[in-house]
């Protein structure tokens, strides 16, 4: 059996970390935090994370501030990051491609469509980094 990828979703509605726990159970292993003081905190002990689905608006660390912290840190700078938003706005979904998103995914979402969006950036991060050490090797 080819080994799980790990998925850290940072998302602080209960109902939708849930939903995306259910549908990514089966192929990834799926850790939940509820803001991104807490995904970061989850990152910084080590933990293993191929991938991260945050959501922009949380308390204490926004999406925003997280793909800032990220793409600033030498360790997690290349983490593949899908932002998922009740922002439809070019605007924000600019802002938050400019600050080094990956993907950006407008709620209410379809939970099959974030599955295969995820599959899609972590295929195309192997294809392009056959050595890179991700933390299902």
């Amino acid at each position: 059996m080819q080994p799980l990828y790990h998925v850290l979703i940072a998302e602080d509605d209960p109902f939708i970390r849930k939903v995306l726990r259910q549908t990514l159970k089966d192929e990834f292993t799926v850790i939940t935090k509820e803001n991104g003081i807490e995904a970061v905190s989850w990152l910084e002990e080590g933990n293993p994370v191929d991938i991260i689905l945050s959501d922009i608006q949380m308390p204490h660390m926004d999406g925003k501030d997280l793909l800032r912290t990220l793409r600033a840190s030498p360790t997690f700078q290349n983490l593949p990051i899908i932002i998922l938003s009740t922002f439809a706005d070019s605007a924000t979904r600019i802002s938050c491609l400019k600050l080094g998103a990956d993907d950006y995914i407008v709620k209410p979402f379809n939970p099959i469509e974030v599955k295969t969006k995820i599959s899609t950036v972590l295929r195309r991060l192997e294809a392009t980094n056959p050595r890179l050490p991700l933390s299902h090797s």
